[in-house]
């Protein structure tokens, strides 16, 4: 009973194993991709530079002490400590451009995340692609075998002649070829896969294609482009910190302050006080307000082009999305219903078609088998790239 127990508890572990495959390779890439492990260390780094570089300088600490001559003056000792400061405006400012500065390095992460998975799962289909072509291939190459050894068996017997015979031969080294590029291919397939995985292992992947993908809904996907597309959120991102940079450059202009403490030792007397300084900006940052309200504008002027732009390139890509899925629907439902396979070698054999028309039909549905796997890799890509807008 515990045997049974255990074999079932087995089996329903292979099933929902089967049915993550995909979901599981994409997890693996998302830990172990080194140019995604790269980013967050980066974003890491990022996010401890933001929280500097927005305080006033360090105190400075001066200490003097001049020798004199003992029949005239004698020593001199001085000591000063001192603050440099700005209006607070300025460092609230600074402090909330640096914040707006990583929040954008934070979608450019995004943007290099999102992109890196789209490879990811472009490089699964492909496989997908190439497997299901390796199987179609796998029965062809087999029909050829057996061609050519009924044909040579009816060229020995005096009953094919030699030509018909080469031809078979010619016909059974080009599906032999085919097979062996397609063989290549997956095993340069397959090392590409484990490099986007951080060379973890894949070969216990059921390479399947995510039937349970859902087909956007183009209404949705152009409303949520603000909020989810990294372009549009840097850009957005932008105009927040070129208005705040007008702030700071406001703050920048003002005066800065000095303030501090003085002492003194000369002629056995003790001197001592409070030391204050103010700057005066008359050239410096002349310019630089009206120069940060001119990229503000520019900010805003970008975000509008962008967003155009963006809107354009997901409509386009949704209405090509709409008829590949349609021809793939329609194509998926013929090759289901498709068997032709052994059955052209048993009419050849039984003289109802002749060689040339067996190669013909071959042909023909070689053709229609590569052009609905092609068929069927490019709209489950073209899902992917429109899963990067989401």
């Amino acid at each position: 009973m515990n045997k049974v127990k255990s074999t079932i508890l087995f089996l329903a572990i292979s099933i929902v194993g089967l049915g993550q495959s995909f979901d599981s390779f994409m997890h693996i890439v998302e830990q172990n991709n080194p140019r995604l492990v790269t980013l967050q260390k980066w974003v890491d780094a990022e996010k401890g530079k933001a929280k500097t570089g927005f305080y006033p300088n360090n105190p400075e600490v001066k200490y003097n002490y001049l020798w004199g001559s003992s029949e005239n003056i004698g020593n001199q000792r001085e000591l000063e400590i001192s603050q440099s400061f700005k209006l607070p405006g300025y460092y609230t400012s600074k402090a909330a451009i640096q914040k707006l500065s990583f929040q954008q390095n934070l979608a450019f992460a995004e943007k290099e995340k999102r992109e890196i998975l789209h490879l990811a799962r472009s490089g699964w289909f492909k496989m997908v692609w190439l497997k299901k072509k390796a199987a179609f291939l796998k029965t062809r190459k087999d029909d050829a075998e057996k061609l050519v050894s009924n044909m040579q068996k009816g060229f020995e017997g005096g009953e094919i002649s030699k030509p018909a015979f080469d031809k078979a031969r010619i016909y059974n080294i080009g599906i032999q070829a085919e097979w062996q590029n397609v063989q290549s291919d997956l095993e340069i397939q397959k090392q590409y896969l484990q490099q986007l995985s951080g060379n973890s292992a894949i070969e216990d992947f059921i390479f399947e294609y995510p039937l349970d993908w859902e087909v956007p809904e183009l209404d949705t996907l152009l409303s949520n482009l603000s909020v989810n597309h990294p372009d549009l959120v840097m850009a957005q991102l932008g105009i927040k910190q070129a208005e705040n940079e007008v702030m700071y450059q406001r703050m920048n202009s003002l005066p800065s302050f000095e303030a501090g403490y003085k002492s003194e030792i000369f002629l056995d007397q003790k001197l001592q006080g409070f030391h204050a300084s103010i700057s005066v900006p008359l050239w410096q940052n002349t310019n630089s307000v009206k120069h940060a309200k001119l990229q503000t504008k520019w900010y805003k002027a970008n975000l509008l082009q962008q967003e155009s732009e963006v809107k354009m390139q997901v409509s386009v890509l949704y209405y090509e999305m709409v008829i590949l899925k349609e021809t793939y629907e329609q194509m998926r439902h013929i090759m289901k219903e498709e068997t032709v396979s052994e059955s052209n070698l048993e009419l050849l054999y039984s003289g109802q078609i002749s060689f040339t028309e067996f190669l013909v039909e071959n042909e023909f549905v070689w053709d229609i088998q590569s052009q609905f796997l092609q068929n069927e890799n490019a709209y489950f890509k073209l899902l992917s790239i429109l899963k990067t807008y989401e």
